[in-house]
């Protein structure tokens, strides 16, 4: 993570520390809300009168806001323009107020940020729309947009990535792969994640590899995040490789040829889902060719010489810190 030591510095003119100003500055760009403990954590210390500093100065400098919820958790929103003016980031969205999902969400965004600082995020809208279409390419209308209407007037505005999770580059040798993340909200099923996934689909149909992280707070929804994922992102776009596409061949031309006999359970459930995920042009134009006898079985692999150059799509999970409240509540 690169902080630029102006932005510090014009933070520790407005009276904070070192250590204040780098954990404002992760804050404000990635959250505008943050916890006792999430300080705590950053600054390595435990809770007491110095430890308290941050917030006695947030609060008389009115810089930031504090909101009690459940079991006394104090949650600090940081509203002031000088202090989003001084990280470069003075139009900001973090700095408005919003619902509780939001808030947890941006919460649990930066829990993890701050257990993963060594990453290259992308801090703003821009930064991410101008690495995409300026330095890979991808075409402006296949990246994640959401159109607003004027409140004033009718004119529309677009907005890219308006989800803000997380995403960055890892900071390790070699060709960085750019990772995407998606923060599951504590609700019974998974139906935002499926929308999310389906809105990012253009996009992830422009990219050679990709890594992707689901970041919840409960575990159990892990295996059924990896089984959406693989359903809608992983196999869809991963080409298959040659020896599945020879079974492939094989199993539906036995079955085009009404030889039920030959086929065992397994091959027709490969089959079903096979005809799911081998649609692109390249594999049914081979399928024709082959099933007419132009394409010989054993020329397959020179046929489709290039899946070495294959699409590769990752996907992980990661437990982040259950919040300790979930409504608003009154101060003990």
């Amino acid at each position: 993570m690169n902080i630029k030591d102006e932005c510090l510095d014009t933070l520790k003119g407005l009276g904070y520390t070192e250590t204040e100003a780098r954990f404002l500055y992760i804050a404000g760009t990635h959250s505008g809300y943050f916890t006792a403990q999430q300080y705590l954590d950053f600054a390595g210390v435990k809770r007491g009168y110095r430890s308290d500093a941050l917030s006695r100065k947030l609060l008389f400098k009115k810089h930031a806001s504090t909101q009690i919820y459940r079991k006394n958790a104090h949650v600090y929103h940081l509203f002031s323009r000088k202090i989003y003016s001084a990280i470069g980031k003075e139009n900001i969205r973090n700095r408005r107020n919003h619902e509780i999902q939001f808030i947890k969400a941006r919460l649990l965004a930066l829990d993890f940020i701050l257990a993963n600082q060594r990453h290259h995020y992308f801090e703003t809208e821009q930064d991410k729309v101008h690495y995409f279409s300026e330095a890979l390419g991808v075409e402006k209308n296949a990246l994640p947009i959401k159109l607003y209407l004027g409140t004033r007037n009718p004119s529309i505005t677009s907005r890219y990535f308006v989800d803000k999770f997380p995403m960055f580059l890892p900071t390790i040798t070699g060709s960085p792969v750019i990772n995407f993340t998606y923060i599951a909200p504590e609700v019974d099923n998974l139906a935002a994640f499926v929308t999310h996934l389906q809105n990012y689909l253009p996009l992830f149909r422009n990219l050679q590899q990709f890594n992707f992280l689901f970041l919840s707070s409960c575990e159990s929804f892990f295996p059924k995040a990896r089984a959406t994922f693989s359903s809608l992102v992983k196999r869809p776009l991963e080409m298959p490789s040659v020896a599945e596409i020879s079974r492939y061949f094989r199993v539906r031309k036995l079955w085009e040829s009404k030889q039920f006999a030959a086929l065992e359970t397994q091959d027709i459930e490969f089959l079903n889902e096979a005809t799911h995920r081998f649609t692109s042009e390249r594999v049914q134009q081979g399928y024709k060719s082959w099933a007419k006898g132009e394409l010989p079985s054993a020329m397959l692999a020179s046929f489709f010489s290039d899946l070495n150059r294959q699409r590769r799509v990752g996907f992980d999970t990661y437990l982040v810190r259950r919040q300790r409240f979930l409504a608003p509540g009154i101060a003990a």
